[in-house]
């Protein structure tokens, strides 16, 4: 695609408002930075916090660690299933996470990008976030997530289309020693976890963590195998993963590093006919990792510099066994086949934010990426274990990227947002995806927000293998209106209004007999919360979220249900060493990939946790799913093994996690 002249218009007025007159501002007046440049600072204070919200462009989410623990959480998927307007669908492998018009199975999430401490974690083979347990962070590890709908694009680039989830993590002095921690579940899954924390006399703070997670195999019935022609129905022992997790963080100065890795094998449950016949799971291994640095520096002259280099990799293996024919063998002799890809990338980010020009916070940089490994491997097994043949595919892609965003203040009530971001990669067109936004707070309490904003997403890696490296990027127009309202001193209210158009979405044209990107899909939606805390440590949340979406032929979107609820009731009990925390979520009926409708379930969870340590000891009693509701998901494969297809999964009941910990 062509950059459009009025989009490299755009770019270049950004940095021309900046020169406009008006007041300064206080040199460590922090609030004045954009939300972007709050996700790199991790010492801002929580009433600052607040404050950075309501300047934000977008209706901002916020789950803190003290959520976390009165909840139960114990994935991001957790803490997504309680934030307005999201929703994660779980496939037995991943969970996908969903809302805003957007949440097709194996869509790999791809269109929010996932960051941790700043840094976007997303594997460069599938551009899938990780969520579940196959994800790189603990929960105990984290200080804050922090969910920023609307397009991220102008200061994240490529998979920001839709949103951003930034993960903070916690310091080292807030353990201040090491602490212990196991887990069990009813469903025979246990957790072991350590972590050492510290500030040190130099200032510097320290953070290590290592935990392993082992969860039981099970029976799981799929009443579309169980059929006279396949008399298959029952994964026998399946559905079990283990995991390995370690983390470190350093601070100093103004450096910090941090690495984390993970291990996670699955095993998918979700093909009983091939397990049945050869009794051996085949499970599905994912390994991730990342290192990086960062140096923030205040270089004088009102310029600040935040300079980061990360480096990732990533790694996917599983062997899939191959249907039987009519006759019971395996086509051609082949038994299985075997997948082993592998991804390696670097990112170097130079970020300024200046302040040269009063009124006026002035945020740009560039940053160069390179996806040096995208590596596709197959080889197909006869039943000796020879080769029969292999698929093979290696690519790679480089980009350059420019950005830059202004906050002009126009006055003490109006504050006119301004950015845009152009990315260069060497395998497609240059793009420039701009975005404006208008800021007005009447008064203290209130603020109201309009934005339109323009983003795109390149085409992954598996797009483009799968594609012969045919596959374009996808598009998106944003425009939305935010109300935040303090309507008591306790008692704040969200409201956004929200309209996406994603183009270029693939159409499959019959005469060609292919998919071309010719479609577009729309989704528009209302989203309302409020949030009251008590003293005494009491707090509730309450959100609804209403949404349509119609997919590339006009037709309802798969996978997106119109209607969301979301209660959140934290409080002591009497005696106030134990902490209740209730929640309902509400999951409107959504149609699957075969246009069947699955009905709208009401979850409700139970956490009971423990206060404060008691002699170093804290303990947490959870239970998900409380009233043992059987429900359906949505199933992204198109299973077929006999005349009714296995478009649903049914879910887990009701199910226990217990956690001790204690403070050395």
């Amino acid at each position: 695609m062509i950059v459009r002249w009025w989009k490299i218009m755009l770019l270049g007025t950004s940095l021309l408002l900046a020169a406009l007159p008006g007041h300064s501002l206080a040199e460590d007046d922090l609030t004045a930075l954009p939300f972007e440049e709050l996700l790199l600072r991790d010492f801002i204070s929580a009433s600052r916090l607040a404050r950075q919200v309501s300047d934000s462009p977008a209706a901002v989410a916020i789950v803190t660690a003290d959520d976390i623990r009165a909840y139960g959480y114990r994935t991001l998927a957790d803490v997504i299933n309680g934030m307005r307007g999201l929703y994660t669908t779980d496939e037995r492998t991943y969970h996908y996470m969903g809302g805003r018009g957007f949440g097709d199975v194996e869509d790999y999430a791809g269109r929010v990008m996932l960051l941790i401490d700043g840094y976007a974690v997303q594997d460069n083979l599938f551009d899938q976030a990780y969520i579940d347990e196959s994800g790189l962070i603990d929960l105990e590890l984290v200080e804050r997530v922090e969910y920023v709908p609307g397009t991220g694009s102008v200061t994240y680039g490529n998979n920001a289309l839709l949103g951003i989830i930034n993960v903070v993590t916690r310091r080292g002095r807030d353990f201040d020693g090491a602490r212990v921690s196991a887990e069990l579940s009813s469903r025979g899954a246990s957790r072991q976890r350590a972590t050492w924390g510290k500030r040190l006399e130099s200032g510097a703070e320290v953070l290590l963590s290592a935990s392993t997670l082992d969860v039981d195999g099970r029976n799981l019935y799929f009443p579309a195998y169980d059929t006279p022609s396949t008399n298959f129905g029952v994964a026998e022992g399946l559905d079990g993963e283990r995991n390995q997790r370690v983390f470190g963080k350093l601070s100093w100065g103004g450096w910090t590093v941090q690495a984390a890795w993970v291990e996670r094998d699955k095993n998918v449950p979700t093909n009983p006919s091939a397990y049945t016949a050869f009794n051996t799971p085949f499970p599905t291994r994912d390994e991730s990792a990342f290192l990086a640095v960062r140096h923030e520096t205040d270089l004088g002259l009102q310029l600040y510099s935040s300079s980061s280099l990360m480096l990732g990799r990533y790694a996917y293996g599983n062997q899939r066994e191959y249907a039987l024919n009519q006759d019971g063998e395996y086509d051609d002799g082949e038994k299985y086949g075997v997948r082993d890809y592998r991804g390696a990338w670097w990112r170097f980010d130079q970020k300024f934010v200046g302040r040269w020009f009063t009124d006026h916070t002035l945020v740009f940089g560039a940053e160069l990426r390179d996806d040096h490994r995208q590596s596709f491997h197959r080889r197909f097994l006869s039943p000796e274990g020879e080769v029969t043949y292999r698929d093979d595919g290696e690519l790679s892609r480089r980009t350059f990227s420019l950005y830059v965003a202004d906050d002009y203040r126009l006055n003490a009530q109006w504050t006119f947002n301004l950015g845009a971001r152009y990315d260069d990669a060497d395998n497609l067109d240059a793009n420039v995806s701009p975005r404006a936004a208008l800021i007005w707070q009447p008064d203290s309490a209130t603020t109201w927000k309009a934005s339109y904003s323009e983003a795109f997403k390149m085409p992954s890696a598996n797009d483009r293998w799968t594609s012969d490296d045919t596959a374009v990027p996808e598009y998106v127009a944003a425009t939305e209106l935010v109300l935040q309202h303090q309507l008591a001193p306790h008692t704040r209210f969200t409201g956004a209004l929200y309209h996406y158009r994603r183009s270029d979405l693939l159409v499959y044209d019959e005469v060609l007999d292919d998919y071309l990107p010719e479609g577009s899909s729309r989704a528009r939606g209302v989203e309302a919360e409020i949030e009251h805390t008590w003293e005494r440590g009491a707090r509730a949340r309450a959100s609804v979220a209403w949404q349509r979406s119609r997919d590339v032929e006009g037709r309802d979107a798969v996978n997106s249900p119109d209607l969301l609820g979301k209660l959140a009731f934290t409080f002591l009990l009497p005696g106030e060493a134990l902490r209740a925390g209730v929640e309902a979520q509400y999951l409107g009926p959504r149609l699957t990939r075969e246009r069947r409708m699955l009905g709208g379930v009401t979850l409700a969870h139970l956490t009971l946790s423990s206060e404060r340590d008691w002699h170093g000891l804290s303990a947490s009693l959870s239970v998900r799913n409380l009233f043992d509701r059987d429900y359906e998901t949505v199933s992204g494969f198109d299973w077929r093994p006999g005349d009714v297809a296995q478009d649903g999964l049914h879910m887990d009941g009701r199910s226990a996690w217990l956690q001790l910990g204690y403070a050395l």
